[in-house]
């Protein structure tokens, strides 16, 4: 059922408004925004608003980002990086959009491991890992 937005009555365009947060949830989605809704504990004007993200989040600025510390068809090891949990199955699902995707290998090295989780949850340990093309995007 959808809800309807009374306008301001006059009492409450004078109010010195004093608000209160009374429910903030997020909204299903890859960067869900906030809405908080706000009412005034003085004259019971009720208001939401909605809070996106400051930084330019998209796929694209992601492929931007595991680039810089992935290149291209060269392992590296993580762990070596200070990278020491990888969400690998959430990620590989934001970029095989854009044509790429994280292969990742075990090693023996226990001190090179990385704690990835995989797509039920599971922990599942990897040390090198790289950024591919998938072969659809090949050229």
């Amino acid at each position: 059922m959808a809800r309807t937005v009374k306008p301001p009555m006059l009492a409450q365009w004078g109010c010195v408004h004093h608000w209160q947060v009374r429910h903030t949830r997020r909204h299903p989605g890859l960067w869900p925004a906030k809405h908080r809704n706000y009412r005034c504990t003085r004259c019971g004007l009720g208001m939401v608003t909605e809070e996106r993200p400051a930084v330019p989040w998209d796929e694209r600025h992601l492929v931007t980002l595991v680039k810089t510390l992935l290149p291209e068809g060269q392992p590296v090891y993580l762990r070596d990086l200070g990278v020491t949990t990888l969400p690998l199955y959430g990620l590989n699902s934001l970029l095989v959009h854009q044509g790429y995707l994280i292969h990742a290998a075990k090693v023996r090295d226990r001190t090179r491991f990385v704690a990835c989780t995989d797509r039920h949850g599971r922990v599942e340990q990897y040390g090198l890992f790289e950024l591919r093309r998938t072969k659809g995007e090949e050229g």
